[in-house]
This record gives C-alpha cells, structure tokens and sequence, in this order.
C-alpha cells in the first residue's frame, strides 16, 4: 500500500470515528421540559444558556404565571421540572405530581412599586402614605390575582387592609402575564405594583422601591422535579448547577435575596 493510500485509510477511519461520537453524543443528550414562573425569567434565561453548552441536553422553557402553570398541570401536562411559588408545592406533593426530596430553593424576590420615568415621585414610605398614593393615582396595573402570586397578595391583602379595594379596582387594569410593568413605560397606566424582578428589567420605569414591610410579601421561588420527568436524573443535574456558587451570584444580579 503506498503511503497516499495509507494517509486516506487514516483520513476515513478517523472520519468515521468522529461520525460515530457525534452520532452518539447526540444520542445522549437529553430534551428537558421547564415550566416556571414567569418571575425567574430574567435570571433563568442565561443560566438555562450556560447550562446547555455544558451539559449538551437542551432545554425547552415555558414561562408563565403561576395560575397559568398550575392550570397547565391540572389539565394533564407534565414536565421535567416546575419551578413556582413554594407555597403552591403543597397541593402538587398532595396530588403525587412532585419528587419532594429533590426540590431545591432558588430565591427570593418582593413586590415594589414603579412609575414612568420622569413622572411624579409618590410616598410609598408607610401604610398611611401608600394608601394615600392609590387613591391620588388615576390609573395602575398590577397581576390578576386568579394568575399571580403578586396580584393575589395585592388584591386580597393589602388592598382590604388599607380599605381600598373597590376603589383601586375600578381603575386599575389587570396584568395577565410577562413584564407588566411594561403598560407604565408606554404611558398606559400611571402606577405599577409588582414583583421586583419582572420590573428591573425593564426601560423606562423608575422603581420608588418595595412595598412597606407591614404589606410586603416575599416569595420563594423553587424548583423540583416531577413524578412524571422522563429524565429525572438530568432535571435534578439542572437543579443542582441552579443552586451553584455562580448561580447564586446570577440570581442576586437580578434582583433575588438568597432564599
């Protein structure tokens, strides 16, 4: 054999070689399903990036309010992994949709209030003066309380607190998903209440700040991987990079508290 056909054996064997791991190594990569609420978006999204390139499996995110999520469940839809509100994990671990142990808690984040850019700048600082503030704007979103963890907590606490719900309803226009905060920034609205990390991201909104401590909530967000997962063992790798030094450090950047 002369040695330009040996060079071209060479070339073929490792030409097949390298098919052969490319076929495989696709063969092991993994298409995972994610449901979170829509208030990780901003920190998930890059981490979902880095993790991908790392681990080869691709991830096929659905973002959405946590009613929608969990009407999305009671309908039959199944994923790898949900990531919600902690307080709505109770139900699911009733119903045997949740592999509890492998829950894992992600963060934290509150509810603020924003105005438009260059508006006026209300006194949110205190219960009398919040109060003060709702009844002076002429018109305000926050989340529909059937669909939002912050809408839920504003209509159905602090609103009946302060003794204005009725009249804050009838000019506020509910937020039905994604960066509410949004209808501020075009001038739809005046005054937006709602979770922290969905209004950092976006322009032309000034944050006055949170809510009073005594009307605060904080949520937890969490993630667990689900009964139904057809690749637990990689959902609960993502869990685990999610939880990481650097992803700590990811989530803090975008406005969550350590949980």
């Amino acid at each position: 054999m002369t040695a330009g056909s040996l060079n071209a054996a060479r070339v073929m064997r490792f030409s097949m070689g390298l098919l052969v791991f490319v076929a495989m190594s696709g063969a092991f990569a993994k298409d995972l399903i994610v449901f979170s609420g829509g208030a990780v978006k901003s920190a998930l999204a890059p981490l979902a990036e880095a993790w991908e390139a790392k681990s080869g499996h691709r991830l096929q995110i659905t973002y959405a309010a946590a009613g929608d999520l969990r009407k999305k469940l009671a309908d039959g839809e199944r994923a790898d992994i949900v990531i919600l509100p902690l307080e709505n994990f109770a139900a699911l671990e009733k119903d045997g949709l949740l592999r509890t142990a492998s829950r894992r808690d992600l963060g934290a984040v509150g509810i603020g209030v924003a105005v438009k850019v260059g508006a006026k700048q209300f006194d949110i600082s205190s219960e009398e003066n919040f109060k003060r503030t709702l009844q002076a704007v002429k018109s305000l979103t926050y989340m529909d309380p059937t669909r939002g963890t912050s809408g839920k907590h504003f209509d159905e606490v602090v609103l009946p607190k302060l003794g204005v719900r009725d009249e804050v309803r009838a000019k506020a226009v509910l937020g039905e998903g994604g960066m509410i905060a949004e209808k501020v920034a075009s001038g739809e609205v005046e005054f937006v209440v709602h979770q922290m990390t969905e209004m950092l991201p976006v322009k032309g909104i000034a944050i006055l700040g949170p809510l009073p401590a005594s009307l605060q909530k904080t949520t937890v967000y969490s993630g667990v991987v689900m009964q139904a997962a057809k690749s637990p063992m990689e959902a609960a790798a993502l869990l685990e990079f999610l939880t990481g030094k650097d992803a700590r450090a990811a989530f803090a950047a975008k406005g969550f508290s350590a949980p």
